[in-house]
């Protein structure tokens, strides 16, 4: 009788322990202005792929801000971890880019 009691005791102590979420935060890296004509593209060099960027979805502009003179709002990127950004003409140019400046060799 008196093993059944202990155990009970143990088992009132047991609490649920929920984890916290961890809030993302956005963190401001720096700007890339791409010259005219040219294409952002997003270079992963361990899996060796070449795409193009796409960019968050922008909030459409307010009507005071057209009339300040604003034309248009700045496009954002999530960035991913362990990717390049490189602005280009081509993919072909991206390559160029990456063997010149990074020492990363895709082919």
């Amino acid at each position: 009788m008196k093993n059944f009691d202990s155990q009970k005791d143990i088992s009132d102590k047991i609490e649920n322990v929920k984890q916290a979420e961890i809030q993302k935060q956005t963190v401001f890296i720096g700007t890339l202005k791409p010259k005219k004509g040219h294409t952002l593209f997003e270079v992963n060099p361990k899996d060796g792929t070449i795409k193009k960027a796409v960019f968050d979805e922008v909030p459409a502009l307010k009507y005071e801000e057209a009339i300040k003179g604003f034309k248009s709002l700045s496009k954002k990127i999530t960035r991913k971890t362990d990717c390049i950004y490189i602005s280009a003409l081509n993919k072909t140019n991206v390559l160029k880019i990456l063997e010149r400046d990074y020492k990363i060799f895709i082919h």
